[in-house]
């Protein structure tokens, strides 16, 4: 992953934001994701429609932004920090790879309508964080 010294300040600030707000911004996330892509919700069966408020979407929303926020500070080594979620995602649940693409670009659309200051620098830099965490989130999937 190539990230500029201004992409790695854009993530590490935007860390900051996802920590303090990992419930809101998981579960409006994690419940649009389900809306727009019904297929990822293998693991949420009891899920009917945009449902931000469901108790089992708000924790596992809050779960995946605070894995995105922590992953924030391990830039420099992704791989090892997130071996253990790949590992967990790809011969445990078996969760689609390709969801992890949706999700990243859900996650995008989330913070940008939550963010006052979501610039175009900002859309660039967690674009490649993003990517790059659902890159390593399917590398153990053969």
């Amino acid at each position: 992953m190539v990230l500029s010294e201004a992409n790695r300040q854009v993530i590490h600030q935007l860390a900051e934001t996802l920590h303090a707000n990992a419930a809101t911004y998981g579960a409006d996330a994690l419940a649009r994701l389900f809306e727009i892509h019904p297929q990822t919700k293998t693991y949420f069966k009891g899920f009917t429609g945009y449902e931000a408020t469901n108790a089992q979407v708000i924790a596992h929303g809050t779960k995946v932004i605070e894995a995105v926020a922590n992953a924030a500070e391990h830039l420099d080594n992704l791989p090892k920090h997130l071996e253990k979620l790949a590992k967990k995602h790809g011969t445990e649940l078996l969760v689609d790879p390709h969801n992890f693409v949706l999700f990243s670009n859900i996650i995008v659309v989330t913070l940008a309508i939550h963010l006052p200051t979501f610039t175009p620098a900002t859309h660039t830099a967690i674009d490649k964080f993003l990517e790059e965490i659902a890159h390593q989130l399917s590398s153990e999937y053969r």
